[in-house]
């Protein structure tokens, strides 16, 4: 029996709830399936049961060595995996396009950092790490663990199974931030996903696939980790009342991989419809890559030669046209798709763009110097010991950060504590604020730094 069928037989019988929580599925809705660690329902901690069995199911879906459900999301994963793999003091490598839970983890577990610099295009998009930039970091920094986030959230890929073993011959444990990939692997147009290849991946199914937010996986594959020590991690980052309602939406989304396997093949036919609008555009341009270097489930739209900013045309779609996009930057929109979305969707994104374009000409907007290169004078979780004080961004030329300031989304760190903060970083954060993107980091104008 899956944990959707035990949650729907619990609330449909004659059992009084004398325990938490306190609305005693009174309510209708989600409340009816809201429980807690009572007889029957089992212990996501500590599983035995109806959930130990759903991760099985999972596991063997995903064709993983073990896989457990997350009700963190993939934050919860990347903490509990980095505190699992690392002690303290221990270096590790990660792309310096990281999301913000990889360098918390690595705060957190008193980590040497060093990073990978991946390339990143005009629009300021980075595109996937090499294996020779792998290899060269492993043999510069003697990691104890290597950190990749693949695909980027604009889609880019590693090529995954080059660099485990390039890790894997060194002895070196490989992470996979897959927040953006838990839909890789069920079809050959999406590829790359990095399960039975990384020693531990990280999946949100609630950012590619139909399940509700904050649901992820965590799949443990390798030799070289312990998923004992990481069962315990997860003990201290993710909460000790996890959401039945979240895991009902997980074993809900594993039945719909089950049943609905041909989705995958007509979400390809309904994407190649899509891209043939590209043709027919004159200034805004879809960015198509191969399925080997990018997801095309990633919609990119520039607009660098079209004469507005990603933020204005997000701002169109979504006042004259009634679509919300997931990011807008400098010169770019992002549409992200999934299985579920619908040809009337996608055809009304096309229509839309068409329009536009028609409104447009050809002008370059102005870009701002984007760079994401380290300027480290100190170790992250060094900088968070030190002394601080608050001072005026627009003055934090040459102080050293004690605070990650980043452009969300997708969550990336202009600037990472322990780093010397640089007159571009200043003129890059500023422009964007001026461009209605959003940064954290900041309050009111100021930031912290190390006295």
């Amino acid at each position: 029996m899956s944990l959707k069928d035990r949650l729907e037989e619990y609330s449909k019988s004659n059992m009084y709830p004398f325990h938490m929580p306190g609305h005693k599925r009174m309510f209708e809705g989600p409340y009816k399936i809201d429980m807690t660690e009572v007889d029957g329902v089992d212990n996501l901690h500590h599983p035995t049961g109806v959930i130990a069995l759903e991760q099985q199911r999972i596991a063997k879906i995903y064709n993983s060595k073990e896989s457990l459900m997350l009700v963190g999301g993939s934050t919860v994963g990347n903490l509990a995996a980095i505190y699992a793999a690392c002690n303290e003091g221990d270096t590790i490598v990660i792309q310096r396009n990281s999301h913000k839970s990889v360098y918390n983890g690595a705060i957190i577990r008193h980590l040497k950092v060093e990073y990978i610099n991946p390339s990143w295009d005009a629009d300021g998009i980075f595109h996937g790490v090499t294996s020779e930039m792998v290899e060269a970091a492993i043999e510069n920094y003697s990691p104890k663990a290597v950190v990749l986030t693949t695909p980027s959230y604009e889609g880019y890929h590693c090529n995954i199974e080059d660099i485990s073993n390039i890790c894997h011959e060194k002895g070196v444990i490989l992470i996979v931030d897959q927040a953006h990939g838990a839909h890789l692997g069920f079809h050959t147009d999406f590829k790359h996903s990095a399960v039975g290849f990384a020693d531990i991946t990280i999946q949100s199914l609630h950012k590619t696939l139909p399940c509700l937010t904050q649901t992820a996986l965590m799949h443990i594959c390798g030799k070289l980790v312990d998923s004992r020590k990481i069962k315990e991690a997860l003990e201290i980052f993710e909460t000790s009342s996890p959401s039945y309602v979240l895991m009902d939406s997980i074993s809900r989304c594993m039945d719909f991989l089950e049943e609905k396997k041909d989705i995958f093949g007509e979400y390809v036919d309904k994407l190649a419809d899509f891209y043939g609008v590209s043709g027919q555009l004159r200034h805004l341009h879809i960015i198509d890559e191969s399925n080997e270097i990018k997801d095309k489930g990633k919609i990119v739209i520039s607009t660098r030669n079209a004469g507005i900013t990603g933020v204005e045309l997000a701002n169109l779609l979504r006042e004259k046209y009634e679509i919300e996009t997931e990011l807008s930057s400098f010169s770019y929109v992002l549409a992200m798709t999934s299985i579920v979305d619908t040809k009337e969707g996608f055809d009304r994104l096309k229509k839309a763009l068409l329009e536009i374009d028609g409104t447009l000409k050809e002008e370059q907007i102005e870009m701002p110097e984007i760079t994401f290169e380290s300027n480290k004078v100190m170790e992250p979780f060094e900088a968070k010991n030190k002394s601080v004080e608050s001072i005026a961004f627009d003055e934090a030329n040459g102080r050293i950060s004690n605070v990650m300031v980043c452009l969300y989304p997708p969550g990336v760190p202009v600037i990472v504590p322990g780093e010397e903060i640089k007159e571009q970083n200043i003129k890059l954060i500023k422009d964007a604020l001026e461009k209605s993107i959003q940064v954290t980091g900041l309050i009111s104008g100021t930031i912290s730094v190390v006295k």
